[in-house]
């Protein structure tokens, strides 16, 4: 599994849009057989994610682009690293430099809850994110969907260490809260579908046995290679995450 982040530059140096990296995704299909992007593009799971974001800081337009599974990594990652120029509908978008990083497997993220294993952390959604909830979408991260995005995505990745447990699970859901948040409402617009969903940050603080702490860190650490809530291939939910000291500043 591999992660690749890609620098943009417009013609005109003007930052794209969130909503661009549904063009992207198109372009990206366009990269592999018909016939494979027809099924990737259909199935109910997606061992892809990818998102679009503009770091004020930095002042760079990043494509962030995870490839979750060994046969998608291998027939996107050559096209990915080969090229220098993306044509989304007759507009070149230059490729300025490219990183990649091995995704951690379940092992070095089991291990990377271990290493943080602190109670506090800060979740940072990128790209609108959104959930669904008995059919409406639910433009607030409540912990148990938060959860259940988290565990789906673990258990779709890491199928050879499965967290199916209803005890520990209920146990998680009970020990994790939402204690602070800074959130605005957006929309994430594709073809004639506005979906309704928030961007911001939020901090989630975790009250668990260490061996549950444990696995609530490693559910974390994968949240920015696997996304939150829905439609994370199509450029939602695309997440940072940063673990907190015990008293942290306030939103």
């Amino acid at each position: 599994m591999t992660q690749h982040q890609l620098v943009l530059h417009t013609p005109d140096g003007r930052p794209m849009p969130a909503v661009w990296a549904y063009r992207l995704y198109a372009w990206l299909l366009t990269r592999m057989p018909r016939e494979e992007g027809d099924w990737l593009h259909q199935t109910g799971e997606h061992p892809i994610s990818q998102f679009l974001f503009y770091d004020k800081d930095t002042q760079q337009m990043v494509w962030t682009v995870n490839l979750l599974c060994t046969e998608l990594e291998t027939r996107l990652s050559p096209p990915l690293l080969e090229t220098n120029t993306i044509d989304l509908h007759g507009c070149p978008i230059s490729v300025e430099r490219q990183t990649i990083r091995k995704v951690p497997g379940p092992e070095a993220l089991i291990f990377q809850g271990r290493e943080q294993c602190r109670k506090r952390v800060e979740i940072r959604f990128l790209t609108p994110t959104a959930f669904k909830q008995a059919g409406r979408y639910a433009i607030f991260p409540q912990e148990r969907l938060l959860l259940q995005s988290l565990l789906g995505r673990w258990n779709y990745l890491c199928p050879d260490y499965p967290l199916t447990d209803e005890d520990a699970i209920s146990a998680l859901l009970e020990g994790i809260h939402i204690v602070d948040y800074a959130l605005r409402t957006t929309r994430y617009r594709m073809k004639d579908t506005a979906i309704p969903g928030f961007c911001g940050k939020i901090q989630v603080e975790a009250k668990l046995p260490l061996p549950l702490l444990e696995l609530w860190g490693a559910l974390v650490c994968l949240a920015p290679y696997g996304g939150i809530g829905i439609k994370t291939t199509l450029g939602m939910g695309g997440t940072q995450i940063s673990f907190q000291r015990e008293n942290p500043a306030s939103l």
